[in-house]
């Protein structure tokens, strides 16, 4: 059985085998694989979505590979389904996109997740800055992240994804600048968009560099600090503009993504050269 293409008429199911987390999984499986599926995805398809033995589901790896499988057995603490064939996912952009967040506050960093990884954003790190109004004990920081993966989640599974982008910690800025710093070859281009960065705007900045990998870091409300733009071009970051207007932190990073994956990626911009 092929897996149905997005023009299809026909909507499977999509569900992740690696739950809520992301990273690397194992090997891929063969047809006739029997996998199974637990938690709160097993419940959601036996309460929900009524799902019987013989209907057919799309699972994903983590690895970027999508699976045509029909359910053999379901229950609502365990499903378990047979592998029919694989294809890899059609949801992974061609850019590993990596956005440092400067933390918000109230829920915006919900809307934030979920807008972001629906758009193909693949890291997510929140981080606090200067301006950061926020502070979190250690339990509450943790809770916070568990709840941010989990809309990351959610939202990779409504964008259909092939993986579950990771969102982390929250950090220190200085802190992160510090350790990019040291790993530049996987972070790839350092972009911050800045209110004052005068006329340099992004896209003329990505039509001067190589694609490849690359991190945006956005400030929270009001902003990054000189000192914290001054730091990241210590680091080799790009300054860019966005526009004329003045963008709330919880769209900036949308528009940022959005532009970069359109320059370099599969947001409906022409096909760039290296990705032919």
């Amino acid at each position: 059985m092929a897996l149905p293409d997005r023009g299809a008429d026909v909507v499977m199911h999509r569900f992740f085998l690696s739950g809520e987390d992301s990273g690397q999984r194992g090997p891929a499986l063969q047809p006739g694989a029997v996998v199974e599926i637990t938690g709160s995805d097993a419940e959601h398809m036996a309460r929900v979505l009524r799902c019987v033995p013989g209907d057919r589901v799309v699972l994903c790896d983590g690895n970027g590979l999508d699976y045509a499988a029909e359910l053999v057995a379901v229950t609502t603490a365990r499903v378990s389904a047979r592998v029919l064939s694989s294809a890899p996912s059609r949801g992974e952009p061609p850019v590993f996109l990596t956005l440092l967040q400067g933390v918000p506050k109230a829920d915006k960093m919900d809307l934030i997740v979920q807008k972001a990884v629906e758009a193909g954003v693949s890291r997510i790190v929140p981080v606090f800055t200067a301006r950061t109004v926020v502070a979190w004990d250690e339990a509450k920081a943790e809770a916070r992240r568990r709840r941010w993966q989990r809309i990351a989640y959610e939202a990779a599974k409504q964008a259909q994804r092939g993986r579950v982008p990771e969102v982390t910690r929250a950090v220190a800025l200085l802190d992160v600048l510090g350790t990019l710093g040291e790993q530049a070859d996987q972070r790839g281009h350092l972009i911050v968009p800045w209110e004052e960065a005068g006329a340099q705007g992004l896209r003329a900045v990505l039509r001067g560099l190589k694609p490849g990998s690359v991190t945006v870091l956005i400030g929270p409300e009001g902003g990054l600090t000189p000192a914290e733009v001054s730091a990241a071009e210590g680091h080799g970051a790009h300054i860019v503009t966005l526009g004329p207007r003045i963008l709330r932190t919880e769209t900036a990073g949308l528009v940022a993504a959005s532009i970069i994956l359109y320059e370099w990626g599969d947001l409906g911009g022409p096909a760039p050269g290296w990705l032919s």
